[in-house]
């Protein structure tokens, strides 16, 4: 099955190059958000210092994520490294010696990164084992999310004997359901928004899973908690890179396309509302360009990554419709439904896959081996990069070098509840931004510019589901999340409140 005949959208998705001095490569550098603004040394003092204290209030409630540091996905999803090519995903989709085929987001030329790509990729990868396969083979699946169960549930309709292998003790991969009625939505700790895909979305209702509309429109304030009016100024300079880059003969990074082109401003000088265009670059590039790809802009493609997204909104007029759905259920009940009646072999990590002209012999980490005609592989990119798993003979150098070019990125979130939603602006009878009952909505996309953010964005639940609760998911990407992973719950907490002091102190 080729993905292009899918319907929905077709989203796409930066090392700095050496030689470029002077004021515009500082204030790149400064974009860059590959290390965190180190603190000053604390100074000796007979007394303990008083902290200040917080208008942040504790949060009832804390969910987070660490795709990083997960051994089973070692990234949350992949993007377009620069260098890499379309080709890569899709050779890396094509049968090898008709036994083994990949399946996974990162396998998706036309959606890689989301819900859809990867439910897409199992459709296909279902088809081309049906095309080849003989009645009643026996088809190893490895892998339990989204893309493999798909894939098996195809499988075992068409009378396949499939069997699914997942290294957890869960199945859904990355997609991770809890139920806490703290959040007034469904907790997920993995893909949360979801895509107006219109194979999704009817999979979704099937397993009851009903979406609603997600209600988007943003509040920009500055670090002193000064609301300033969203400015496209930083979504426009990584557009016009954007452009330049597909000029010239060769892909280079976003940052370098930014130096390059001449997009990156030379002076910090504030403009009418206190910030710099320095600064809105920052800002589209923290708030916008590393959640989408998990990754900085030293590292992502100039020419495959489309900043259009990011001016989407704008060009809207910043109202409150967009094109993503939220779930009113935890998106794990598709998962349940597609696994229902499946032969499952859950905590087996699979780590050795070899192959002949006839069969595929899988060899388990609990010691274990197993003999099957076929495989379906949706390991994510992040664990292929790796040697956990051995290959024999290997891979043919095509899907090497596109397992090795095609970027894995770092997005995490974290929940938190509160008693009251102290960020929330009073909003007036006369606002713009009305529910269906014209009952006022705030603003539900949360940021703040001129400042290093730890958090990306934070997303109101409550305004952007109209139910009014008091909860925020926080989008932590590429180096921040990457840091945040190796510390504590309590330090983990002390980092993203910190975040908010701007919300809390600027009187909305």
């Amino acid at each position: 099955m080729d993905e292009r005949g899918a319907s929905g959208g077709i989203p796409r998705r930066m090392f700095l190059a050496t030689g470029l001095a002077g004021a515009a490569a500082i204030v790149l550098a400064s974009c860059t958000f590959d290390q965190p603004s180190p603190s000053p040394s604390p100074t000796a003092s007979p007394t303990p210092a008083t902290p200040s204290p917080s208008a942040v209030p504790r949060p009832t409630n804390m969910r987070r994520s660490a795709w990083g540091t997960d051994p089973y996905s070692r990234g949350s999803f992949s993007f377009a490294e620069f260098g890499s090519t379309e080709q890569m995903s899709t050779r890396l989709a094509t049968p090898i010696d008709g036994r083994l085929v990949f399946a996974g987001e990162a396998t998706s030329s036309l959606a890689p990164g989301t819900l859809q790509g990867a439910r897409r990729s199992g459709l296909r990868a279902a088809a081309d084992i049906a095309e080849i396969a003989e009645p009643g083979e026996r088809i190893a699946v490895i892998g339990a999310g989204l893309a493999g169960l798909t894939a098996a549930r195809e499988l075992a309709d068409q009378g396949f004997e499939v069997v699914v292998i997942e290294a957890r003790d869960r199945i859904g991969g990355r997609v991770q359901s809890i139920v806490d009625d703290a959040f007034g939505t469904p907790v997920e700790l993995g893909s949360w928004l979801v895509a107006d895909d219109e194979g999704l979305v009817e999979a979704l209702a099937a397993a009851s899973v009903d979406t609603t509309a997600f209600l988007g429109s943003p509040a920009v304030v500055r670090s002193d908690g000064t609301p300033v009016e969203p400015s496209p100024a930083g979504a426009e300079a990584l557009q016009r890179a954007h452009v330049w880059s597909q000029a010239i003969p060769h892909d280079v990074s976003v940052a370098t396309a930014l130096l390059q082109s001449g997009e990156v401003p030379a002076s910090e000088s504030p403009g009418d509302d206190g910030v710099s265009p320095a600064g809105w670059l920052r800002h589209a590039i923290a708030s916008g360009l590393e959640p989408l790809t998990g990754a900085a802009p030293t590292v992502v493609s100039a020419q495959r990554w489309d900043p259009a997204p990011l001016l989407e909104p704008f060009e809207a007029g910043l109202d409150t419709s967009t094109t993503s759905l939220l779930p009113t259920a935890p998106i794990s009940d598709l998962l349940d439904q597609l696994a229902e009646g499946l032969d499952i072999v859950l905590m087996s990590g699979v780590t050795q896959i070899a192959h002949d002209e006839t069969r595929v012999s899988l060899r388990l980490d609990t010691g274990e081996s197993l003999t099957v005609d076929r495989v379906v592989v949706t390991l994510p990119l992040g664990v292929l990069k790796t040697d956990q798993v051995r290959f024999q003979p290997a891979l043919p150098r095509p899907y090497q070098l596109a397992i090795s070019q095609l970027g894995m990125g770092v997005v995490d979130v974290v929940w938190l509840a509160f008693e009251e939603p102290f960020w929330r602006a009073d909003v007036t009878a006369d606002a713009d931004t009305d529910d269906a009952d014209g009952v006022g909505i705030p603003p539900s996309m949360l940021s703040v510019v001129g400042a290093f953010p730890t958090v990306a964005r934070w997303i109101d639940v409550g305004a952007a589901t109209a139910t009014g609760e008091a909860a925020l998911v926080g989008i932590i990407a590429a180096a921040q999340a990457t840091r945040l992973e190796q510390l504590s719950d309590q330090d983990f907490l002390t980092a993203v409140l910190a975040d908010l002091e701007p919300f809390a102190t600027g009187g909305g």
